[in-house]
């Protein structure tokens, strides 16, 4: 075969940009690419962009009873949180100053909930043996009722839905799912339990949030423990009467400052967020 050459017609193997073969070689070094062009909203779309943004946080802000915002009380699934401060400001009701994005995130699992409330009711075509949405009660003062997804009667197993981006469903599959999480499916299978269920095991469903195919849900499941509903609640009693539930705002502040934090991983993610503010005026300035 007779090797490629360059327009003077000298035999090459390894051209250089700007050379052409006389032949295709297998060792021409790729065209230059060409920046890409971010496409750009006409105005009219930019203006529907901003009208349908400001409906939707108008929707997510509504004091209603169906939105978590109207909730005065804690519940399952904050009481497993390894963070003393941010349980104690939980308690206490200290507004947030670390709302966590626009809420979009929180809207799709809210959708994603409400879809497979109505798939499992159809599955039980009248069987009883799914119960969704179930509202519970768990003999607390401080945490007196929940709302938890789902029991299958058949497997005696409570199942919590988490709707996980890539990320999340990762760390569960490889570490497991987090105290805060563990908690709450446990706190939700023990309300269960107090209504007379029976329960043997409880599962952390994470349905892929940014996934094209079912091939990424990831179940973890364990045997069902009362003592770790039990504990979180013992936790929360004993924290709730060291604090000033009904004192003013710098009052609870001044108390949670005492309280120790925990993973600065978790940090991120809580509603009482505020960097910089070391002396905790208005927030809690993390780990």
């Amino acid at each position: 075969m007779e090797q490629p050459k360059t327009t003077s017609g000298t035999p090459s193997r390894f051209l250089q940009p700007g050379q052409a073969p006389v032949e295709p070689s297998p060792f021409l070094q790729p065209a230059e690419v060409p920046p890409k062009v971010k496409a750009e909203m006409s105005p009219k779309g930019a203006e529907i962009a901003a009208r349908l943004r400001e409906i939707f946080y108008s929707y997510d802000n509504r004091k209603t009873s169906d939105n978590r915002s109207a909730q005065v009380t804690i519940g399952p699934s904050e009481i497993g949180t390894p963070c003393d401060r941010r349980l104690g400001l939980s308690l206490m009701r200290t507004p947030a100053t670390n709302p966590g994005g626009d809420g979009w995130a929180a809207f799709v699992g809210t959708c994603l909930h409400d879809g497979l409330e109505k798939m499992f009711q159809w599955s039980d075509a009248g069987t009883g043996r799914f119960v969704t949405e179930m509202p519970l009660t768990f003999g607390s003062t401080y945490v007196p009722r929940g709302t938890g997804d789902l029991l299958d009667r058949t497997l005696m197993m409570f199942l919590d839905h988490k709707a996980m981006g890539q990320y999340s469903r990762r760390r569960l599959r490889d570490k497991g799912p987090s105290e805060t999480y563990r908690v709450q499916v446990h706190t939700y299978a023990y309300g269960a339990v107090l209504e007379g269920e029976k329960v043997k095991h409880v599962a952390i469903v994470a349905w892929p949030r940014d996934g094209s195919s079912l091939d990424e849900l990831w179940v973890w499941t364990e045997p069902y423990d009362k003592t770790i509903a039990e504990n979180a609640l013992k936790r929360v009693d004993k924290l709730a009467g060291s604090l000033p539930l009904t004192g003013t705002w710098p009052e609870k502040l001044a108390a949670a400052r005492s309280l120790p934090v925990a993973d600065p991983y978790e940090c991120r993610f809580c509603p009482f967020l505020l960097k910089g503010d070391g002396d905790m005026k208005k927030g809690c300035p993390g780990a």
